[in-house]
């Protein structure tokens, strides 16, 4: 992508005011967190500059549209959405909270099997009652699941840290006996390797919140409010705009250097990017502790993702499908739940207009088809030294027709009606974003990661270089916008300890 100068950027152009060189903080990447953080600095009084290299604000919370379709890039739900939630209380605090409409979710989720299906929406004790129906002998445990689901909770610390270090299969294996209802449990919680803290309890925990959304009109409506706040608190928005270094001197953030080969001066900077890019790259690994520079190396990250999104001409309403997330998984053993073969795997399918009509022409709808396929898959995409050929589309299309496949087991009839197509690999991910093979959650959330990321914060081995977005933390748009706003806190707080 050809990065544009600051002067041809969204704000400037004929008759626009010059683009000033010299802010009080500069910030890489206008995902989530960086436009968080940027709209909390700018209402603050401080002079902020966003740079962003792709032609559209949000990162991973956006939406593209074509033929009259809008589809998302990643959002299954958003959680936090209601009052006293981590993006109400932001958009409050930002006096935007009556700017955009969420839809709640429920039910939020169906998992499907060759022979089962399950619903699982907010009257926990509904899908307890399904459960037991399903499996009658493993009651107790399945109610004593139940139980811990509802009180998982920081009010309950004890229940939290007692599944700090272990997996899915450590809360699974030990209470149930039914292989299929342990299939069923996985296919929901994620597979037996799954971090627990993050698996099967806290999953049920959501669901008995009433604490999924979809925002109206999609992510890139989410994502455009908070880029539409930025600027009208006087903060510039330079879209289509790369940085290639962070400036340092003496060991301090002093500014950046755009691909331009104009330098941006800023007392503070913050890094919305990839972890690995940030410092590996932008900074250098001269100016950081080789134990650091050798964790970056180490530290796993989510995987990507391949997505298929469809414009299609059914009625999928009167077909008996709502805006839930469907998962379906062909695997009969546990073993297989962790298979890479498009026939085999796994699939998300969402029907986005079945949420918000409006993302879709009337009688059509936008269904998206998602799978956590590997960067590495089939020779990196069958690509040679990242050049995407003709061998590439011929790979990406062909399993985009194997997911397809699949998904006509929940969906008869889908591929006769498909009016559009679009296929995104983690080649595609990786294009838009920057991240490290595209990966969609940033570090992975290992407890080993967890520990290394939260025992030295927001704040980097650089003087006066912040991080925000899914790479200072856990991962999720909730947590990505509140680190928005932990990275602007540090940095007001030492502009005041500094007066």
């Amino acid at each position: 992508m050809v990065a544009l100068s600051l002067g041809s950027c969204v704000g400037g152009g004929p008759g626009a005011k010059a683009w000033e060189k010299e802010y009080d903080v500069a910030i890489i990447g206008a995902g989530m967190g960086g436009l968080s953080c940027g709209a909390y600095l700018a209402k603050a009084g401080m002079k902020v500059l966003i740079c962003e290299q792709h032609s559209v604000p949000g990162g991973y919370c956006t939406s593209f549209e074509r033929d009259g379709f809008t589809f998302e890039t990643t959002i299954h739900s958003l959680q936090e959405c209601g009052e006293g939630g981590l993006i109400y209380q932001t958009l409050e605090d930002l006096g935007i909270q009556d700017e955009i409409k969420f839809i709640p979710l429920d039910p939020v989720r169906r998992v499907v099997g060759k022979d089962y299906g399950l619903t699982l929406s907010s009257d926990i004790k509904q899908l307890e009652d399904d459960l037991v129906a399903m499996f009658p002998a493993e009651k107790e445990a399945i109610r004593e699941l139940i139980v811990d689901a509802i009180t998982f909770d920081i009010e309950n610390p004890e229940l939290m840290m007692s599944l700090v270090g272990k997996t899915n299969g450590d809360i699974i294996e030990p209470r149930f006996q039914d292989p299929k209802l342990k299939l069923i449990l996985y296919s929901i919680g994620g597979p037996p390797q799954t971090q627990a803290i993050w698996g099967l309890i806290p999953q049920f925990n959501t669901l008995s919140r009433k604490n999924n959304y979809f925002p109206e009109g999609g992510g890139r409506a989410l994502a455009n409010l908070f880029a539409r706040t930025f600027k009208e608190y006087g903060g510039d928005l330079a879209l289509n705009t790369l940085v290639t270094k962070i400036l340092i001197e003496g060991g301090k953030a002093v500014g950046l250097e755009l691909e331009s080969g104009e330098k941006i001066k800023a007392k503070y900077v913050v890094s919305n990017a990839d972890a690995r890019l940030t410092f590996l790259k932008l900074v250098g690994e001269e100016w950081l502790p080789e134990e650091f520079t050798q964790k970056l190396l180490e530290a796993e990250v989510w995987p990507s993702a391949f997505l298929v999104s469809l414009g299609v001409d059914m009625d999928l309403g009167s077909l008996g499908f709502g805006g839930e997330v469907i998962h379906y998984s062909p695997a009969e053993s546990i073993e297989e739940l962790t298979t890479t073969d498009p026939r085999k795997m796994g699939i998300d399918i969402i029907i986005q207009s079945l949420r918000d009509p409006s993302l879709a022409p009337p009688g059509k709808h936008a269904v998206s088809i998602m799978a956590l396929l590997p960067y590495h898959y089939m020779d990196n995409w069958h690509t040679e030294d990242g050049k995407r050929g003709e061998e590439y589309r011929k790979l990406k299309e062909q399993v985009a027709d194997r997911l397809i496949a699949s998904a006509e087991n929940v969906i008869p009839g889908l591929l006769e009606h498909i009016v559009y197509q679009d296929v995104a690999t983690p080649l595609t991910y990786e294009r838009y974003t920057l991240n490290y093979q595209g990966s969609i959650m940033g570090w992975l959330s290992t407890p080993e990661n967890i520990a290394w990321i939260y025992g030295w914060g927001q704040r980097t081995p650089i003087e006066n270089l912040y991080q925000a977005g899914h790479w200072a933390g856990i991962g999720g748009i909730p947590t990505v916008i509140f680190s928005g706003k932990t990275a602007a806190d540090l940095i007001l707080k030492d502009i005041q300890e500094a007066k």
